[in-house]
């Protein structure tokens, strides 16, 4: 049997904030479901047990080498894997592939899911970018490469990386997904809600600009924004515009966020770089209205021009979040029109047979 699958560049799962995690999460339970024998390698300190709905954890020691927790980690990955023989590798993101070559040399297949063009961003600097440009360009020798957005294959076909690349992209999720929890206490007043890293690919300087900007029209309107600062030189640029009425609250548990979605008065997405975005994808199965940036990612989910705005125009933020105000209702995306993670395994499952790997029989 062909099924022993290894997932290495997930940080940890369940409820460990990232799309690389999220996807991990919901995706491979359904996995084992169909056969596979999956078993995750993380970051020991987000692993709370050693397993997870049939996903067996393993954890890599905590290494902050080169001012990231990731590489470390990467190359502890290669002698869990060269202990279990995995029939497959599977790179749960662009910078997990940066090893894929040394995958290839202990004779596993390998599949790389590409989340995002991280090298984009101006924060990692030459030798990031650098590595970032090197696992790409390793892209054309894995054996699959599953792209989250059609844009992001289009990158790829770009640089001549299509025959191998499939595009499968993240999901809606069902409501008992969530816990139950009750929101945080917030005060009085209709919120636009943003979840995700306070980071400068979220944009979160310009969506508090804006937002300033709506609030003198509508002073009872609150922008909450749920997520952990990764970076505190970022935080200098978004310092200076935060009023009483934006309030962050730090890093929440994913299975927690349901009630903030369900009282959102708008969901807003302002990232100038993304993937397919989970937390968007969240606010769709809550059925809130919906504003994103106008980024060719985010145009992928194939909804109404009403719905994005200019991400750099802090006016083009404010008049969007007026459009909301004005009609809420028009604003909501059918959940009904995009994937489920039952779809998303069954697709991940074809390609893995597509490469000669066979599940048990279950």
């Amino acid at each position: 049997m062909r099924n022993r699958v290894f997932v290495v560049g997930a940080r940890g799962i369940p409820d460990v904030e990232g799309g690389a995690e999220k996807n991990a999460e919901r995706l491979f339970p359904l996995m084992v479901r169909r056969g596979w024998d999956v078993t995750l390698a993380g970051i020991a300190d987000n692993l709370k047990s050693s397993d997870y709905r049939g996903v067996k954890l393993v954890g890599a020691p905590a290494s902050r080498l080169l001012r990231t927790d990731k590489l470390f980690y990467y190359v502890a990955a290669i002698f869990m894997a060269l202990r279990r023989r995995p029939h497959v590798v599977h790179m749960q993101g662009l910078g997990s592939a940066i090893m894929l070559w040394a995958y290839k040399l202990i004779g596993a297949r390998t599949v790389v899911r590409y989340g995002s063009a991280d090298y984009l961003l101006p924060k990692w600097g030459f030798l990031g970018r650098m590595g970032f440009l090197f696992s790409e360009f390793q892209l054309r020798f894995a054996d699959a490469v599953i792209a989250v957005t059609p844009a992001l294959a289009d990158r790829l076909a770009a640089r001549g990386i299509k025959g191998n690349v499939h595009v499968i992209a993240n999901a809606t999720d069902a409501s008992d997904d969530f816990d139950g929890s009750p929101p945080p206490e917030l005060p009085p007043g209709p919120y636009f809600l943003a979840v995700g890293r306070v980071t400068e690919q979220k944009n979160v300087h310009r969506l508090v600009e804006g937002f300033n900007l709506f609030a003198k029209d509508h002073p009872e309107a609150l922008l909450v924004i749920a997520g952990g600062v990764d970076d505190e030189s970022y935080m200098v640029q978004v310092r200076p515009h935060l009023t009483p009425r934006t309030l962050l609250l730090g890093r929440l548990p994913r299975s927690s966020l349901g009630a903030l979605y369900s009282g959102a008065h708008c969901y807003i997405n302002s990232s100038i770089h993304e993937g397919s975005s989970n937390a968007v994808l969240e606010a769709i199965s809550w059925k809130a209205p919906i504003l994103l940036s106008d980024i060719p990612e985010n145009r992928d989910f194939g909804i109404g021009d009403a719905h994005y705005f200019d991400p750099e125009d802090p006016v083009a933020i404010a008049s969007a979040m007026a459009r909301v105000m004005a009609d809420r209702e028009s604003l909501i995306a059918d959940p009904a029109k995009f994937m489920t993670w039952d779809d998303v395994a069954d697709r991940t499952s074809a390609v893995y047979r597509a490469i000669g790997l066979v599940a048990a029989a279950h």
